[in-house]
């Protein structure tokens, strides 16, 4: 068994490491990015985000996490006839590193309808292979 915790602790100390763990950033997003980001209506008052918006997303989260390339996953946009409109957040996500070694995980929280601002909330610390 000891080999096999030994094998991970030289994993680790190979692995290029950045503690962002719990830390919090926030990107804008301009009327421009918008014009770029059609959101799309279903018949049953369900929405989504189109166009380019995940390529928007992960260039300004370049801005506070240069390490990590992400993959957007669960991503929700309040439906149109949501009784919840005070209370709900107009857009809620998730994204995660690509590479296996690194556990980063974001939620991306956009309270306002067509807001100015995305709050980003970092979960794990990134680890990057050397070398890669």
């Amino acid at each position: 068994m000891s080999g096999e915790n030994d094998d991970e602790d030289a994993e680790q100390k190979k692995c290029f490491r950045v503690d962002i763990d719990s830390t919090t950033a926030r990107f804008k997003l301009t009327k421009e990015d918008w014009a770029r980001i059609p959101v799309k209506s279903f018949p049953s008052g369900g929405r989504l985000l189109s166009g380019h918006w995940n390529r928007i997303f992960a260039d300004k989260i370049k801005e506070s996490n240069p390490w990590c390339n992400v993959r957007f996953k669960n991503n929700h946009v309040r439906s149109a006839n949501s009784r919840k409109v005070h209370s709900s957040v107009f857009f809620r996500g998730g994204a995660e590193c690509k590479r296996p070694e690194c556990n980063v995980k974001m939620k991306l929280v956009i309270r306002e309808e067509y807001g100015k601002q995305v709050e980003v909330t970092y979960n794990g610390n990134v680890c990057h292979s050397a070398g890669e």
